[in-house]
Formats: C-alpha cells, sequence, structure tokens
C-alpha cells in the first residue's frame, strides 16, 4: 500500500541526524582530551639509567628499575636518573612518586639539564656565601665519627665507564661512582671550558642540586686555582677558604655537608674537569678520596682509549 512517503528522504535525515549527534560528541570527547592531566612528556617511566658504582645499566623502563629493587639485585639507593637529564637521584628517594608526580619531576629536572649551557652565559657563582668557621665546627664536632669505624665501599669505576656511549654519559657515570666510592651524598661535576676561562656545572646528584647546572665557578674560586695545579682538596674538621666555598655551593642547593672534597679530572696536564663532593654527617677520610681520585684516572684513561680527548700534537 503506497502510503506517499520518500523512505529515502527519511532514511537520509536519520543517519544526518546521527553523524550531526556523533560530531558533537566527539568534539566533547577531544576537548576532554586535551584538557587531561597526563604529564607533558611521553612517558615518564620510559627511559632511565641506574648505577650503583660498580654495576651501569640503560635505557630501561621505570618498572624495570623498580623490579630490580624489589627483587633484591640492587639496593633502593642505587642511583637513577632520566634520559633526559644531568643529575642523578636515589630511587628511594622518588620511588613514591605517582605517575604524575613523576611525569612532573621528569619534565623540571629536564628542563634544568636542557638549559646549562645558556645559563652558563649568564649565571656566576662569584657572589657565593662563604658560611663561617663557627658555624661548621660545632656541627663536626658533634658528629664526627670515629675514621677506622669507616669501612670503603666497592667499585668498579673501570666497568661502569665502559658501558659509557658517548663523553657526557662518562661524565655523569664518573660523578655518580666517585660518589659512591667517597660513601658521600652530594656530588658535583664542573667542565673545563677554555673560552670561558673557568669550570661550569655540567653534572649534579642529589636533591635540589639541579639549582647549580649551568652555574661558573668565579675565576678567582679557590678550588679551581688548587685544580689547575692538579692539587685534591680534602676538606678538614674545620674548613679552611677551599673547604667553605665547597659547603657554600652545596648549601646553595639546600644541602649542608659536614665533610667537603674536590678531585681534579686532568689529561696530559690540562684540566678536564672537577669533581666535588660532600658528606652530610662527618668528615671524608683520605682514603675515601684517593678512591675519587681513582676514578678521575680511568675517566682519563677512558677518554684516550674512546678517541673522546684529543691528543696533543
Amino acid at each position: 500500500m503506497e502510503t506517499g512517503v520518500d523512505k529515502g528522504k527519511i532514511l537520509a535525515t536519520i543517519i544526518d541526524a546521527c553523524g550531526s549527534l556523533y560530531s558533537r560528541h566527539r568534539m566533547k570527547a577531544d576537548t576532554v582530551q586535551a584538557h587531561s592531566r597526563l604529564p607533558s612528556v611521553p612517558p615518564p617511566r620510559d627511559s632511565w639509567f641506574l648505577t650503583n658504582g660498580v654495576i651501569a645499566a640503560g635505557p630501561t623502563p621505570f618498572d624495570n628499575v623498580a623490579r630490580s629493587v624489589a627483587e633484591g639485585r640492587v639496593s633502593r639507593s642505587v642511583f637513577v636518573r632520566h634520559s633526559s637529564w644531568s643529575v642523578w637521584q636515589r630511587y628511594e628517594d622518588i620511588e613514591e612518586l605517582d605517575t604524575f608526580a613523576l611525569g612532573r619531576l621528569v619534565d623540571r629536572l629536564g628542563r634544568a639539564s636542557a638549559g646549562i649551557e645558556d645559563r652558563s652565559k649568564e649565571v656566576s657563582s662569584d657572589t657565593t656565601p662563604l658560611p663561617a668557621g663557627e658555624e661548621l665546627t660545632s656541627s663536626v664536632q658533634s658528629q664526627r665519627v670515629t675514621r677506622s669505624s669507616i669501612r670503603p665501599v666497592s667499585v668498579d669505576p673501570v666497568g661502569v665507564l665502559g658501558q659509557a656511549r658517548d663523553m657526557d654519559e662518562a661524565l655523569l657515570l664518573t660523578l655518580s661512582t666517585a660518589v659512591a666510592a667517597a660513601a658521600a651524598h652530594v656530588g658535583l661535576l664542573h667542565r673545563y671550558k677554555e673560552d670561558l676561562g673557568t669550570a661550569v656545572t655540567e653534572c649534579a646528584q642529589g636533591a635540589g642540586m639541579e639549582r647549580l647546572l649551568g652555574v661558573r665557578l668565579p675565576m678567582t674560586d679557590p678550588t679551581l686555582a688548587a685544580a689547575q695545579s692538579g692539587n685534591t682538596i680534602l676538606g678538614e674538621p674545620i674548613l679552611g677558604e677551599a673547604g667553605r666555598t665547597i659547603a657554600a655551593r652545596f648549601n646553595l642547593a639546600g644541602s649542608a655537608p659536614i665533610g667537603v672534597a674536590m678531585v681534579p679530572i686532568r689529561l696530559f696536564d690540562k684540566l678536564l674537569a672537577t669533581l666535588e663532593v660532600g658528606q652530610i654527617s662527618r668528615a671524608f677520610t683520605a682514603r675515601e678520596i684517593s678512591r675519587v681520585e681513582d676514578v678521575a684516572d680511568v675517566l682519563a684513561e677512558r677518554l684516550v682509549v674512546n678517541g673522546w680527548f684529543e691528543l696533543p700534537v
């Protein structure tokens, strides 16, 4: 029976209505996605390195690092860094962060690491305030420990630095291995720049140390003069000028070490970088800092073997 109704038009009307409804739903969904709380870096757990001074591994997903700790293959104090960082953190300091907090940390330290060269052109630590000797004396006397009770930590700088793929990775692994060798809590690596006539902080280790990335050491820095002469600085129980200068740098990043030391990294009588380490509970032993010197020597050898340093003619 004919009804006079155009079924084709009715079907077209239904399809148009459904298409319009789908389009509005899709626009709304896209708007929700654009305002999601996902971190701005692609997943923050995707590319991590870890080391404890004996082994070095990575890049690997963050979950693999967590699994290694859970299975007891490495301790919770293992040093970790995201592939975008020039700073090491202890795993135990970030293990409780949720995905969003970890993503923000990756973002923040990644930005700090990416801006080293730009900051080195405008930031100087010439005005670093030196802590008064009296401020350090009472802390040292109250927290000093017996040297014979300190056992050296096992490290394998040859094996660890053998994992470096380029000079930047070698410098980062040198710092982490030096911190492990000295049983230090914080560390800095200042790379000497011929064009600037001074050193720039390029690698850091410890919470808050990223604040110092890109800072230039003043040309009058007593640690720089010692390094140029090939001398190591081992802070005494009552710190002198050079020791207080190192302590002041760590203070700027929120750390208050009692023990400090500096070891130069030299090759063919040329200064390449300096290592500074800090201990918050006691002074370093000469034995601990001699082990840091060993790490510096291994780096120098690795630079030559891998061709990362141009030999003098």
